[in-house]
């Protein structure tokens, strides 16, 4: 499956979304299908991820590990099952407005074709809602943003 990239625009700073992002623990609070999340800091800037994520009937647990390059960027990889590869790359800059431009590249291919339901949440449409959930989290904690969104 190739990859799935999704571009925003919102009036928030890279350095907050940055910190909406890395707060993984805080995931199952907002981010659709993400039931359980147990974080294992490794160092200061990385750490491993148990989590349960929900698809229709059907639970996968999986294991990730997050780097954080902060402000700007944040990688997240597993070749944990159900996945042989899973790589996300979340890019914050400064947007012409002042805002912050989000990137996200979502890249993945499954191991077994029996998992075929997970592709669902990772298709470009999941993506584009869970870029969507951050705008609205990130609006939640930091009040509604001067200037409108665009993607």
């Amino acid at each position: 499956m190739p990859a799935t990239t999704v571009t925003r625009e919102v009036y928030y700073s890279p350095q907050q979304m940055f910190a909406l992002v890395a707060d993984v623990a805080r995931y199952p609070d907002f981010v659709p299908n993400w039931q359980m999340v147990r974080v294992r800091p490794l160092d200061d800037t990385s750490y491993r991820t148990d989590q349960v994520v929900r698809f229709g009937p059907m639970r996968h647990t999986f294991t990730s590990t997050t780097s954080l390059q902060a402000p700007d960027r944040i990688t997240v990889t597993s070749s944990d099952s159900p996945f042989k590869t899973l790589q996300l790359q979340w890019h914050f800059a400064v947007a012409d407005d002042g805002g912050c431009r989000i990137t996200l590249v979502v890249d993945f291919e499954l191991k077994v074709r029996a998992f075929q339901a997970i592709t669902s949440i990772l298709s470009r449409e999941s993506v584009v809602r869970m870029v969507d959930a951050f705008e609205h989290r990130a609006q939640d904690l930091y009040g509604p943003p001067n200037h409108a969104s665009h993607e």
